[in-house]
């Protein structure tokens, strides 16, 4: 990640290729602000999906590009935020420039390198209690982002955390779900519904269901989001088969101690 900063006095920075962030500040009121996460969602970043990862849900938005990437503006009073993702790093970035003597988000744009170089972790995926599972799931596959299991017919897959907020609500969760289905490597997600669970380690949680595809053939999925306080990181897992699956082994995730 490469990107020119204002000359403001260092107030925060995570150097981490994972999921980190850089903040820098005047001291009156103005500041910039670049953080990014490893996304294994496919395709550019949705107007939803950038208000949700900033709060700035009332906020003008504008779509524009980034380092050649599709990108979304959403700008108030205070200042203005870009979002995008990078699928050739696979990163979701926000680039925020607030205050009077801060730069225009634009021009800071414009000295961002994104995908210099190729990611090179997995990113903060959660490990499994084996003991937990219930049922002889076995490793499957090791991905950008991801990790799955398999058990017969069922895949279970659990994505890298993000320092995004969770869904606020159930509603909110059922809009966020398809992409993530979809960096499950399913097509034509549709969620059906959704409510408040109990998720891994005690979290509490909100539990989508739907329907998608998998090489033309039906499947039905679980989508779990939840908070992990200890480590500030939103996550997701989802499981997925022929048949409804028992959500149940979603809950061996463990994304703290």
């Amino acid at each position: 990640m490469e990107i020119l900063l204002p000359a403001f006095a260092a107030k925060s920075e995570k150097d981490d290729a994972a999921s980190g962030f850089i903040e820098r500040a005047d001291g009156s009121g103005s500041r910039v602000a670049i953080s990014w996460d490893v996304d294994p969602r496919p395709g550019p970043v949705a107007e939803k999906v950038a208000r949700a990862a900033t709060g700035l849900a009332s906020a003008e938005a504008l779509r524009t590009q980034v380092a050649g990437h599709e990108a979304i503006l959403l700008r108030d009073m205070r200042g203005a935020t870009l979002v995008w993702r990078c699928e050739k790093s696979g990163r979701l970035f926000r680039l925020a420039s607030e205050g009077p003597r801060a730069p225009d988000v634009a021009r800071l744009a414009k000295t961002v390198h994104c995908h210099a170089d190729r990611l090179q972790t997995n990113g903060d995926v959660p490990a499994v209690a084996m003991a937990a599972l219930g049922a002889p799931f076995r490793f499957a596959n090791r991905g950008r982002g991801t990790i799955s299991w398999m058990n017969e017919d069922e895949v279970m897959t659990l994505f890298a955390g993000q320092a995004v907020p969770a869904p606020r609500d159930a509603d909110a969760a059922r809009l966020a779900a398809p992409e993530w289905i979809a960096a499950a490597g399913l097509t034509d997600a549709r969620a059906d519904g959704a409510e408040l669970a109990q998720g891994p380690q005690g979290h509490p949680a909100i539990a989508v269901h739907g329907g998608a595809s998998l090489d033309g053939h039906a499947v039905r999925w679980t989508l779990l989001f939840w908070r992990c306080l200890q480590r500030q990181k939103t996550f997701a897992a989802v499981i997925f088969g022929q048949k409804t699956p028992d959500a149940a082994p979603l809950l061996a995730a463990r994304c703290h101690g």
